[in-house]
């Protein structure tokens, strides 16, 4: 950091020493974690595991996706059947004759 800004590390820790202990306080932390994955390779490591929970989660939606146009087809097969016994139907009674009838006198 000091390096980049061009200034010497103890003018910056001189003038700014609540940066030093902040720095000290995350070294310390850092040191007592133990050796830390590279954070690259962590999101690398994070990103494969989301691209197989997408991928499995993709999966399992074409099997739905074909089992609901299976579905699909079935039950336009079926409305078109009961559509075609319901033209039958109609035809059958218009040509039925229907006796007239009459009004009963009471």
């Amino acid at each position: 950091m000091c390096t980049l800004a061009g200034v010497p590390r103890a003018t910056l820790y001189r003038a700014y020493p609540h940066l030093k202990a902040e720095f000290d306080r995350q070294r310390q932390a850092a040191h007592e974690a133990g050796p830390q994955a590279e954070p690259r390779l962590a999101q690398i490591e994070r990103l494969k595991a989301e691209v197989a929970t997408l991928r499995e989660r993709l999966s399992s939606k074409n099997v739905e996706l074909d089992a609901l146009k299976e579905f699909q087809a079935t039950a336009l097969s079926r409305l078109a059947a009961q559509h075609d016994e319901i033209t039958t139907l109609r035809r059958q009674l218009d040509a039925t004759p229907v006796a007239s009838v009459r009004a009963h006198p009471r």
